[in-house]
């Protein structure tokens, strides 16, 4: 039974990452291009209503290329690599193609060639970053552990609140040092968990769109990490102290009932905030107390990544 380190899969996962981010950002810089490349789902059941739900080609090029470099890294994995979206995309035009990536760069802007409308400088962009090998960050963490490749699956959420990459906002909205919606909110949320437990024990959240730098309008990104195997937990998050002092706060999505918002005002401040992977971020970074979710519209690939990150640090997911 082959073993992987577990300092490696981490560093993998995080890579994985970066490289999700930069896709992510090269997407928004193509504002003209942008709206052809957002395709609709299956409505979604979400409080009695049907909701329109949304994917972009950002989404299926970010999970392809996430499951590309974790499969070939370790192989064992390969066929346990599960994410939100199927690797089909339909672009406005009514252009499809199916997102299979090879290890040919060549090939890649072929394919991403014929559903961004002829625009083959952008497809080159992407492709350049897919198939980059060179390391995108230094070693985040050194351990002698190792866990079963057979025992790990891996579950992807390539763009977190899809909604908000798309409307593409940039207000600063904070409250409470919370941003509440737009593009600050995006995550790209990867995590590694037990198939014999179900527990996660690696989690990696990338916010593309961390901070918009004044000089040249580009995005910084930021990705966060926890880990929890075994008796073995560490993590990229450190709080400050003056976050003990602050006010004890909530956060849940908007669509919560009116009922349910004032019992939790009786002892909590309540903030609205987008995204889900978001709003565990902000507990695991001591931002919030709790996010609290009455309705059965978050899944595995929400949840998976940031749990990790939260019993890292003590927390979890009831």
């Amino acid at each position: 039974m082959s073993e992987i380190p577990i300092d490696s899969l981490l560093q993998c996962l995080v890579e994985c990452s970066q490289k999700a981010a930069k896709i992510a950002q090269i997407f928004r810089d193509e504002e003209d291009l942008f709206g052809l490349l957002v395709e609709r789902k299956s409505d979604i059941k979400k409080n009695k209503q049907l909701i329109q739900d949304y994917k972009t080609l950002a989404d299926v090029l970010v999970q392809e290329t996430i499951k590309k470099d974790v499969g070939e890294k370790f192989s064992a994995v390969k066929s346990k690599i599960q994410g939100e979206e199927q690797n089909q995309f339909q672009n406005a035009l009514g252009e499809s193609i199916l997102v299979e990536l090879t290890d040919s760069p060549d090939d890649t802007v072929s394919l991403l060639y014929k559903v961004l409308d002829g625009r083959e400088s952008v497809a080159k962009r992407l492709a350049s970053v897919v198939h980059s090998s060179k390391a995108m960050g230094t070693k985040e963490y050194s351990s002698s552990s190792t866990v079963p490749a057979d025992t790990i699956g891996i579950w992807i959420d390539p763009i977190d609140s899809t909604a908000e990459y798309i409307q593409a906002k940039n207000d600063e909205t904070e409250d409470h040092d919370i941003q509440t919606y737009g593009l600050k909110c995006v995550c790209v949320l990867i995590g590694a968990y037990s198939i014999q437990t179900g527990n996660p024990i690696i989690g990696v959240i990338n916010q593309p769109f961390y901070k918009k730098l004044e000089a040249s309008s580009e995005w910084e990104n930021k990705f966060f990490w926890g880990i929890n195997y075994n008796a073995e937990t560490a993590s990229s998050i450190t709080w400050n102290e003056e976050d003990k002092e602050r006010t004890k706060v909530i956060v849940i999505s908007s669509s919560e009932s009116d009922e349910l918002q004032d019992v939790m005002r009786t002892k909590y401040t309540v903030i609205h905030a987008a995204g889900a992977g978001y709003k565990a971020l902000l507990v695991a970074t001591n931002k919030a107390d709790l996010y609290i979710l009455s309705q059965p519209n978050t899944y595995f690939w929400d949840t998976c990544g940031p749990q990790a990150l939260l019993s890292a640090k003590g927390g979890g997911v009831v």
